[in-house]
């Protein structure tokens, strides 16, 4: 083929319309370049759309022979001789051997012409790019100049950049999309798998050609062995030895690879990398040439694999990159070093995202290491944690602590909360001792100061860990106040430094929180959180996401949703560790035995309860648990028709709850103590927690309808709903026979005790000032309360508001 001929394009060709658009536009400016390493498929591209042009565009493939100025100008010449008849160029005559009958030629040309010069890089540092400058500095207005090369040329392109007439395309603009990446291949090999293909490739056109063709051979090695001729081959040894020893990085900028090199050339070799091959981009290699950089490194220097990945450790380490430095000491085989990094910067790592991927480089360490130093043991605690082996934990607890004997105080320090930290917050939540652990972590935060002073990077870790812990306990010991401002600093300092399961852990005892306290939109809100802060890390089956799902379970009991919470405490026992956690394992079967009770089924209710007490560890300290046992118990009695009983067991409960209070109201009434149950229930409807109060009024309407005092039915009734529907609460007016009062008072915003009292008045002959002196208050005040009554029940004056009042019962 002819220098001054359009190559021919390798079939089947994808036609990419992006870049022809990007051409078309190019062109109306004086120089365009395409700058791309080797397979970037610049020839291809440019050719490609040459050959759809409507106007005629000339060509020229350089080579070593046009580095002469003669025969660079001739060489042009003839390409533009091959483009367009003698008749085209008025001003051509003999032979064109320098930059003034070069201008000469092109002067001749009435309307710009493409010049298209391949290869350029082939003549670089030639007398001949001397004239292709000049041309650049003082442009014929007769040529459009394309320069296509595998390097930056030494041209003054900043002349057409000042001027706005320089158009660069380079590899990013090259580079494959998805959708390109798809086609290409379908023309190719149609059968392939394209996305397998089109993510080995990332978009490197012909490392999509060449995996396409490599027919059984292993793409990777065809691909590999383009890189060798083409890309490295043409690099010089220095190059070449500082990219094959900064291969074993997934990024490298010029400050690492000093570390990894000895040297201070990543400064230069990087950026000019960046410019000449396209395959490093910002501080990443190209998949494909890190996989063949590391293929040489392993063959010419496999001595100086495991020292490299070791610089690596300790350069990550003091970047406070953990996980990099833990994947580089385990690739070194520096177990001493990798357990270092365990203890010292990385223990949040066991409640991150990465939490797999640091159990399976702690899977790496040598089985005979795990017991032979504090920090081996305290990776084989970690390990026994993400397998819930709980039940080997005290023996490797014991285990650091004897070792630490041997270490210096810092180190005991250091180490020594890490390990305290690990009893508390996995240990003692098992075995359910929630004062020991409050006390425990009280302890680890009253030392932490000196940790932090030894060992700054851990300080936070432990701080955000040990809080939320502290959190849990104090909500299983009846501090609820404590327990919410702890949860909620633990669950903010978690977020920030990115411990995932630290914080689902604070979001779902939160969520448990808020249904404790009736609160159960608060409770749903939590809940989402903390699941949908799971689910992005696939998290969902952990024994974090335990209390989430059965508060969720407790919230559609309360809604009725009875399968609905079945199948969520099916995802809660799923999640549960093996043992499981002592207090959830007891919510878990309180779950089933509150189903039991909305099911109306006596019998489950008592089994459930039944299986709660007898499988409580004999370690479990929980006072809410012991409470909440307690009032379960006592709801089964009221299913049984034994009030008294739960009378004598909730009677003298210290500082009873709302919802203590409502199961004792509600037992009084049904033992026949009315004024005393009443009593009760109308303390839970002055209490801040809407699910009890809801129960308090409906209890009140039904006793008010039972002895056919309709008004205060009505008005009660009236007064659940409106608690209940903003909640989405239904299960009480099933549960406690009150569906049909329900039906009947959607509509009405109920009325206050005083205004009920005022309403009786209104079918008698009495005026304003006779009902005020009735009651003893002023006209005024009686006044407003008919202005309030009048809005209620949708009445502008007293008749219609006596007949809306019947009507719905009132009067």
């Amino acid at each position: 083929m002819k220098s001054t001929e359009r190559p021919a394009i390798a079939e089947p060709h994808l036609i990419r319309p992006r870049l022809h658009a990007l051409l078309d536009e190019a062109v109306q400016r004086s120089v365009t370049t395409v700058q791309a390493g080797p397979g970037w498929g610049k020839t291809t591209l440019v050719a490609g759309w040459a050959g759809g042009q409507p106007r005629r565009v000339a060509w020229l493939t350089l080579g070593r022979r046009h580095a002469t100025v003669p025969a660079f100008c001739a060489g042009v010449a003839a390409a533009l001789n091959a483009a367009f008849p003698p008749a085209a160029v008025p001003g051509r005559f003999g032979f064109v051997a320098n930059e003034a009958a070069l201008r000469r030629l092109a002067a001749g040309f009435t309307r710009p012409v493409p010049l298209i010069l391949d290869d350029l890089h082939t003549i670089d540092g030639s007398p001949a790019l001397r004239v292709l400058a000049a041309l650049i500095r003082r442009q014929p207005a007769g040529l459009r100049l394309v320069l296509l090369s595998r390097n930056e040329p030494d041209l003054p392109l900043h002349v057409p950049r000042a001027a706005g007439s320089l158009y660069p395309i380079g590899a990013a603009d090259l580079r494959f999309d998805d959708g390109e990446a798809a086609a290409l291949v379908g023309l190719l090999r149609p059968a392939l798998p394209v996305e397998e293909i089109t993510a080995l490739a990332e978009g490197w056109p012909v490392a999509l050609r060449l995996a396409a063709g490599a027919g059984t051979a292993d793409p990777g090695e065809v691909i590999g062995d383009y890189l060798s001729r083409e890309v490295l081959a043409g690099q010089t040894a220095t190059v070449r030895r500082f990219l094959t020893r900064t291969s074993i990085v997934d990024e490298v900028n010029e400050d690492l690879a000093g570390a990894l090199t000895g040297g201070a050339a990543g400064r230069r070799i990087l950026p000019a990398l960046q410019r000449t091959t396209g395959l490093v981009v910002g501080a990443r290699y190209h998949r494909l040439l890190r996989a063949e950089l590391r293929r040489r490194l392993e063959r010419e220097a496999p001595d100086e694999v495991a020292a490299l990945h070791a610089r690596a450790a300790r350069w990550y380490a003091g970047a406070a990159m953990p996980l990099e430095a833990l994947r580089h000491a385990a690739d070194a085989e520096d177990w001493a070093y990798l357990s270092h990094l365990v203890v010292t910067i990385a223990p949040g790592l066991s409640l991150s995202p990465q939490r797999a991927e640091l159990a399976a480089l702690l899977q790496r360490i040598p089985p005979e290491l795990l017991p032979t130093t504090p920090e081996f043991v305290v990776c084989a605690a970690l390990l026994v944690l993400f397998n819930g082996d709980f039940g080997a934990l005290p023996s490797l607890i014991a285990r650091a602590r004897e070792l630490l004997l041997q270490r210096s105080p810092d180190e005991q320090v250091v180490i020594g909360t890490i390990v305290d930290l690990i009893e508390a917050s996995a240990l003692m939540r098992v075995t359910g001792d929630m004062p020991g652990m409050v006390t425990a972590i009280e302890g680890i935060l009253d030392r932490l100061p000196e940790a932090e002073r030894l060992a700054v990077p851990i300080a936070a870790v432990v701080r955000a860990v040990a809080t939320v812990n502290k959190g849990v306990g104090l909500l299983w010991t009846l501090r609820v106040g404590e327990a919410r401002r702890y949860l909620l600093s633990g669950l903010a300092e978690a977020r920030d430094l990115g411990m995932l399961l630290t914080a689902v852990n604070a979001e779902s005892h939160l969520a448990l929180m808020a249904y404790f306290e009736g609160d159960l939109r608060e409770a749903e809100k939590r809940v989402c959180a903390a699941y949908h802060r799971a689910d992005r890390f696939g998290a969902t089956a952990t024994i974090q996401v335990t209390g989430a799902y059965l508060a969720l379970a407790l919230v559609e009991v309360e809604r009725d949703r009875l399968v609905e919470a079945q199948a969520v405490l099916r995802n809660a026992r799923h999640s549960q560790t093996d043992p499981a956690e002592a207090t959830l394992a007891v919510v878990s079967m309180l779950v089933r035995a509150h189903l039991a009770i909305a099911g109306g089924d006596h019998g489950a209710a008592a089994a459930a309860l039944r299986q709660a007490r007898d499988e409580v560890a004999p370690s479990l300290r929980a006072p809410l648990i012991d409470r909440w046992l307690d009032a379960v118990e006592s709801e089964t009695d009221l299913m049984g028709g034994q009030p008294e009983r739960a009378v004598r067991r909730l009677g003298d409960v210290p500082g009873p709850s709302p919802a203590e209070l409502l199961i004792l109201g509600r037992a009084h009434l049904a033992a026949g103590h009315r004024p005393e149950g009443e009593n009760l229930l109308r303390r839970v409807t002055e209490r801040s927690d809407p699910l009890s109060a809801v129960s308090a009024w409906i209890a009140l309407a039904r006793s008010a309808e039972a002895r056919g005092d309709t008004a205060r039915c009505t008005s009660a009734m009236a007064r659940a709903v409106a608690l209940a529907e903003p909640a989405g609460i239904t299960r009480p007016f099933r549960a406690l026979g009150a569906e049909h009062l329900r039906r009947g008072e959607q509509v009405l915003e109920p009325l206050t005790e005083r205004e009920l009292d005022v309403l009786r008045f209104l079918p008698s002959v009495l005026t304003a000032n006779e009902i005020a002196e009735e009651l003893g208050v002023s006209v005024n005040t009686i006044k407003a309360h008919l202005r309030s009554i009048y809005r209620k029940l949708g009445a502008s004056r007293r008749r219609e508001a006596i007949t809306r009042a019947r009507r719905s019962g009132l009067l």
